[in-house]
């Protein structure tokens, strides 16, 4: 798949999950690239009069929210909301904490938690994550100096409508970029409203989107490549894979 807004092939030390950025056993983080990639290719349909207009961004199966904090880094002008939210309350916690670095209060008291680390342990990576620390707060500090990006958690099941639109509260969202459980690491929660119904849950989770989505509304959705990404609610704006990974660009129809 040739990338078409994240041909740069940079070094993401900054960025790498257990650094700077919170991280979790079994929870494997989504490539800074790739998700580079896909907001760019939202972006292009949302915006294709190329207006430079700043998006609410959501994520209903958020998990660790580590790629939502860290594109933020790239893509902080086109921004003006962070969604996030996931059935599971532990690593919605975690989320949460990714998106404080968003923020230079956050930030600060990672690298209070990181300078704290070194002092106990002095490991070469703590003092390696507490230099990019710095490193990104410098750049936080100019981004926030233009705008802040406004950041939001809660607890919602995906595939339930109602929790949907009550944790966004009114709030409509521009894109969604979301990374299906691929039943390896992750895996959709037993307590999901469409599994006890017998429902399919990906289609249950775009019909639980469409509500909320504002016009012109792009809904990225990553998975594997067997998975059927389709709703008649929604027409299919484009397609790639890479890897094991396929990617579907929808826009709700009307």
């Amino acid at each position: 798949m040739p990338y078409r807004f994240a041909r740069d092939r940079e070094n993401y030390e900054l960025y790498a999950s257990g650094g700077v950025f919170y991280s979790a056993p079994g929870h494997a983080a989504f490539p800074v690239r790739l998700a580079n990639e896909i907001f760019g290719r939202c972006m292009a349909l949302w915006d294709a009069d190329g207006e430079g207009r700043r998006c609410t961004l959501y994520d209903p199966c958020c998990g660790g929210a580590y790629h939502l904090a860290t594109l933020a880094y790239f893509q902080w002008d086109r921004l003006a909301r962070i969604a996030a939210s996931d059935i599971d309350p532990d690593i919605l916690a975690l989320g949460a904490r990714n998106l404080s670095l968003l923020t230079v209060d956050g930030l600060d008291r990672r690298i209070a938690e990181l300078d704290d680390l070194f002092r106990q342990f002095g490991k070469a990576s703590h003092a390696t994550a507490l230099e990019n620390a710095r490193i990104l707060r410098r750049r936080l500090v100019a981004f926030t100096r233009d705008h802040p990006v406004e950041t939001r958690t809660f607890r919602a099941d995906a595939t339930d409508q109602n929790a949907v639109r009550a944790g966004l509260a009114g709030t409509a969202v521009d894109i969604v970029i979301t990374d299906l459980p691929y039943g390896q690491r992750s895996r959709w929660h037993a307590d999901t409203v469409a599994l006890n119904a017998a429902q399919d849950p990906v289609r249950q989770m775009l019909d639980s989107l469409l509500p909320v989505l504002a016009p012109g509304a792009v809904v990225a959705v990553a998975a594997t490549k067997r998975t059927r990404i389709e709703h008649e609610g929604y027409r299919r704006a484009g397609r790639f894979s890479l890897g094991k990974r396929q990617t579907v660009f929808l826009q709700p129809r009307g």
